[in-house]
């Protein structure tokens, strides 16, 4: 497991809408925008599954998960990959309900997906873009 180091955190923290991709266990994609999604720790994200469907099957059988963050003002973007958890139950689900209950209190979350980060991808232009930067 990696960890995300400072940029990617406060790039991820801002990002309003985050493209949240899955595939199913042949590599069929499919991506869609989030906007529950927020960092735990500097190796985990926290994705609430609120009305996923073709997602949500998808991790049923394919763990695999991709989300991308950019900051318009800075240029700076990132791909960050990894395994996800979907969790029914448990402190991050609890959490996950009760973030969503603050703006949206008729809204009942059906998972956490905890996405335990295996990697992060520069997208942003410039000597480093495509290096992985996650931290030992």
């Amino acid at each position: 497991m990696g960890r995300m180091d400072e940029d990617v955190l406060r790039v991820l923290a801002q990002t309003k809408v985050v493209p949240v991709a899955t595939a199913t266990k042949d590599g069929a994609p499919n991506v869609v925008p989030m906007t529950f999604v927020k960092t735990l720790d500097d190796s985990a994200v926290l994705v609430v599954d609120n009305f996923m469907d073709k997602g949500a099957r998808n991790l049923e059988e394919n763990p695999r998960l991709a989300i991308c963050v950019w900051d318009l003002e800075t240029r700076r973007a990132y791909q960050i990959k990894g395994t996800a958890e979907v969790q029914r139950s448990g402190q991050a689900y609890d959490d996950a309900v009760a973030w969503v209950h603050e703006t949206k209190p008729d809204t009942d979350p059906k998972a956490a997906v905890v996405l335990r980060v295996d990697s992060v991808y520069v997208c942003h232009s410039g000597a480093d873009r495509g290096n992985d930067v996650v931290l030992p």
